[in-house]
């Protein structure tokens, strides 16, 4: 069990890291304090839990900002939101991750300690397996294609496939997975388990997206896209998908499903 002087010294460098990440522009405000707290508790959990976070949120850090304005004018029509990562995105990609590490902390488990590791870390790589998908296959600017209607469709829409995307998630799966056990929180028998699983739910999460996922119309511009106010300055109006079921809940089922795939294949 993590000592209390441990656990502050670990939330003291979560605080400097949300500040630093602030400062720099990868969160906002609100994201900056959601990190502080997801990240103290990953921090108080233990040096391996920390520093998993740690690399996972430089990796997608570096995926968003590389050819960032770039990947912004393409995507700026459809995309609910852009630039900082705010509270919402923080926790939909980071709180099953905190959940994992704070049960464990606390005690509270009945599951074996390896298969709550192996837990977080999946839905952690499933959340940098969708991330690496969306900015591989934007940057590289191919044709996405929709899996609801095989057309297709806008670069930066939800629930579509590119080739270049599809490698970037499979191969930020695998990545991810080998620094999960390189920051020693899964063993090395662990790593193909937790890729596997990372793929499963950055899978789900753009078959939920494609199907599920709300759509709204902007009538000015007569385009659909998922902002609430478009580019232009429009009210859109819900148009398609179930309503509540925003891009940052996506999000979340995409990490519960990648949590839950470890729990399927892990150990008992």
């Amino acid at each position: 069990m993590p000592t209390l002087a441990g656990a502050a010294i670990g939330t003291g460098l979560a605080a400097i890291i949300a500040l630093a990440a602030w400062r720099t522009g990868s969160l906002s405000r609100s994201g900056a304090l959601a990190a502080l707290l997801t990240g103290g508790i990953a921090m108080s959990a233990g040096a391996r839990w920390g520093a998993f976070l740690v690399g996972w949120f430089v990796t997608a850090s570096l995926a968003t900002r590389i050819g960032r304005r770039a990947k912004e004018a393409a995507t700026g029509d459809v995309v609910a939101k852009g630039g900082p990562r705010d509270a919402a995105q923080v926790f939909a990609n980071g709180g099953v991750y905190a959940a994992c590490a704070l049960v464990g902390l606390t005690g509270l488990a009945s599951a074996p300690s390896p298969l709550l590791a192996m837990m977080g870390a999946a839905a952690l790589v499933a959340a940098g397996a969708d991330t690496l998908a969306t900015e591989t296959g934007t940057l590289w600017r191919g044709q996405p294609w929709s899996l609801r209607t095989f057309g297709t469709v806008p670069t930066g829409t939800s629930g579509a496939m590119s080739a270049p995307g599809t490698a970037g998630m499979v191969a930020g799966a695998l990545g991810l997975a080998a620094l999960a056990h390189l920051c020693g929180l899964i063993p090395r028998a662990h790593v193909l388990a937790v890729a596997y699983s990372g793929i499963a739910g950055a899978t789900a999460d753009t078959l939920i997206g494609a199907w599920w996922q709300a759509r709204r119309w902007c009538p000015a511009c007569e385009r659909e896209t998922e902002q609430s106010v478009h580019r232009c300055g429009a009210a859109t109006q819900w148009c398609r998908g179930v309503a509540w079921l925003s891009n940052d809940v996506v999000n979340l089922l995409c990490t519960v499903v990648g949590a839950g795939t470890a729990w399927m294949l892990g150990p008992r």
